[in-house]
């Protein structure tokens, strides 16, 4: 079967039918998506009249309550039950997608924000839909994630199978709410790995959210083939991390060893529970936030101050989620001995908006022209602006000139779920008072802090070789004046740390991002890298740039043995064996690819250049790869056309602190 599918997936057959019926089974099947019990439906419209959706007692899940009390009180402060209308902040992009793209095309939306509307078939109805129902107020419940039977499918975009007659069964109650899809990191990529289809833009295609392939690549599962750093913790799944396992109370039953597995869901939604006025859940999601990125100052030169930041905790890329609406930034002051401000960045002004000229971190979709998207439209992107987002166990650098006088300097990480002008339009729908309120101000959190002295225009120098591997590697991901930056630390972090791989690594990404590719060889082949898997993921790419396409096949055969699963390692084996006269080798290679990833680019384009060459029928393939190519010309050409997105587009740009007010 395996074969078959990548296949069927590179001829771009669809994923699942249309019809819930399709998804959830027969129609007396999926109406039992939502459980007995909970509140009558006279409550739930008498809460949404009063404060814009329903937060009290949970729809649908009375009969889970009975056994798994414990589970379903966290389940009910998480955002997976506050994911449907009951999220003003949902609705109200919603509500503009469904009057731009129509009815049916709203599908797209609520196939996983609101499976309960579309088991009710009510969706697609062209008819305004009724929010003050259960099934609108019902959110992601027990029984849709508890009933995925099967593998769902690898293109994301809720490409799930949801069997819920078994679930009430007492003889086929255990196995049912336990499928080992259950377990898998797959089961959250069907939601959080999203393509942007022609049904929502119109006229292309294009990678939107993506949290899955970001953990996929990353070293938390184990690939990470690049990544300087790698942890010595086995791989982690989704579930590792936003469920710990949790001490059990005495009355839940589904408890193994003393414990269960949260079912709180922590991640980075801080706006839901603050407008619910739930302290606790907002407390561990500001704890859970606190220190997943690190940063820490440096001195290129008198009169400069570097913030370097590292994606230490998160096993994706840091910000997730929609980039368009959240606010990461970084807000920098210099002071003087007096503790006065002499000039600052990123500060929030008293009407809740944040500095425009702050340092964004994350990724900024554009529209049409080139201007940044907001409001959650994801129907009207067109490109990437920017990316300033942290990949996992990443080093990024902001560049900042420090005012005359400066004695102290202090960075700090801010999150923010949502921006002002996107809570002023999401807020509409909550009537006023103090639920509002707090609709309108989502709390800010600080992610990272860091403070230190300045004399005679530098920060102190450190002697912490892992701080010094992190400015190197920051250094090296901008121009090739700053990667020859990166040779000073870098040279202190080597002498104080001989026999560790990481700043021999981070050395060879400045030879390579400056061209020594002899040097970079020479580097590799003797010292404490030499076995490490990024050293051959330098050699590949080093040895592609400079169109050595024998040594660089062999760098890609090594890693493939070492990590056969590795995406972006399979897409380099078909490319190489394609450049070495292996046809048949690169289409194995990349029908491995996409057997995982169907709409990946690179393994698209290296299976129809394969197939080309052997002579095959490529009609078929040319359409899928087309489809879901990357159009870098209009990129380019849409980020030019706002002088904002074009600034950030530039790395380690010179950013200026502006005296306060």
């Amino acid at each position: 079967m395996r074969p078959l599918l990548a296949v069927l997936v590179c001829l771009g057959a669809p994923a699942y039918a249309a019809d819930p019926q399709a998804r959830f089974g027969p129609p007396e099947a999926a109406r039992r998506l939502l459980g007995p019990g909970g509140p009558d439906a006279a409550t739930v419209r008498a809460n949404v009249e009063r404060d814009g959706f329903h937060a009290g007692e949970p729809i649908g899940e009375g009969a889970c309550a009975r056994c798994h009390p414990q589970v379903v009180d966290q389940w009910a402060a998480s955002a997976h039950r506050f994911a449907s209308f009951d999220n003003p902040y949902y609705r109200a992009a919603f509500d503009v997608f469904r009057a731009e793209r129509g009815a049916e095309a709203s599908r797209f939306c609520a196939d996983c924000h609101d499976p309960a509307l579309v088991a009710a078939g009510v969706i697609e109805v062209d008819a305004p839909i009724d929010v003050g129902t259960p099934a609108a107020q019902a959110g992601i419940g027990c029984r849709l994630c508890h009933s995925v039977h099967a593998e769902p499918d690898a293109r994301g975009n809720a490409g799930y199978h949801a069997d819920i007659r078994g679930l009430g069964l007492p003889d086929r109650h255990a196995a049912a709410v336990a499928s080992p899809t259950l377990r898998t990191a797959r089961l959250c990529g069907t939601c959080h790995m999203v393509g942007l289809t022609e049904q929502v833009l119109g006229d292309t295609w294009m990678r939107g959210q993506d949290e899955f392939t970001a953990w996929y690549d990353s070293t938390a599962n184990g690939h990470g083939v690049s990544a300087v750093w790698r942890p010595a913790a086995p791989p982690r799944t989704c579930q590792g991390c936003h469920m710990p396992r949790e001490a059990a109370l005495p009355d839940e039953k589904g408890a193994k060893d003393g414990t269960i597995a949260s079912h709180r869901f922590l991640g980075a939604n801080s706006a839901l529970p603050h407008l619910r006025g739930d302290a606790d859940h907002l407390a561990r999601t500001r704890a859970f936030l606190e220190g997943v990125v690190t940063a820490a100052l440096h001195t290129p030169t008198p009169g400069v101050v570097d913030v370097v930041l590292r994606n230490r905790k998160a096993a994706h890329r840091f910000p997730g989620g929609t980039q368009d609406s959240n606010e990461v930034w970084l807000h920098v002051q210099a002071c003087d001995d007096e503790a006065r401000v002499l000039g600052e960045s990123g500060a929030v002004a008293a009407d809740g908006r944040r500095d425009a000229e702050a340092a964004l971190i994350r990724a900024q979709p554009i529209d049409g022209e080139g201007k940044p998207i907001q409001r959650r439209a994801a129907q009207h992107t067109r490109a990437g602006g920017f990316d300033n987002g942290l990949l996992p166990n990443e080093a990024r650098a902001f560049r900042y000139a420090l005012p005359e006088g400066t004695t102290v300097v202090r960075a700090r990480l801010l999150y923010r779920q949502f921006d002002k002008d996107y809570v002023d339009f999401a807020c509409e729908t909550v009537p006023p008072g103090p639920t509002r309120d707090r609709c309108l101000d989502p709390p800010t959190i600080v992610v990272a802090d860091v403070e230190v002295p300045v004399r005679d225009g530098r920060v102190p120098p450190t002697d912490d070789w892992a701080d010094l591997v992190d400015y190197g590697v920051a250094l090296a991901r901008g121009l090739a004046e700053h990667a020859e930056a990166a040779k000073a630390p870098l040279d202190r972090a080597r002498a104080l740390a001989p026999d560790r791989p990481e700043p021999a690594l981070a050395w060879g990404r400045v030879l390579a991002r400056t061209g020594q590719t002899d040097a970079l060889f020479a580097h590799l082949a003797a010292g404490p890298a030499k076995d490490h898997p990024a050293a051959d993921w330098l050699r590949l790419n080093a040895a592609l740039s400079a169109y050595r396409h024998a040594p660089a096949r062999e760098a890609a055969e090594r890693l493939a043995e070492r990590f056969p699963d590795d995406r972006r390692t399979l897409g380099l084996l078909a490319r190489t064996r394609n450049l070495t006269d292996d046809p048949a080798g690169a289409l194995e290679a990349a029908d491995r690819l996409l057997i995982t990833f169907p709409e990946d680019e690179e393994g698209l384009r290296q299976r129809l250049l394969a197939l080309r060459t052997l002579g095959r029928d490529t009609a078929a393939a040319e359409a899928t790869w087309l489809r879901h190519r990357r159009d870098v010309a209009r990129d380019q050409r849409l980020r030019q056309l706002d002088p904002r997105i074009a600034a950030e587009s530039v790395p380690l740009r010179l950013r200026s602190l502006s005296p306060p007010g």
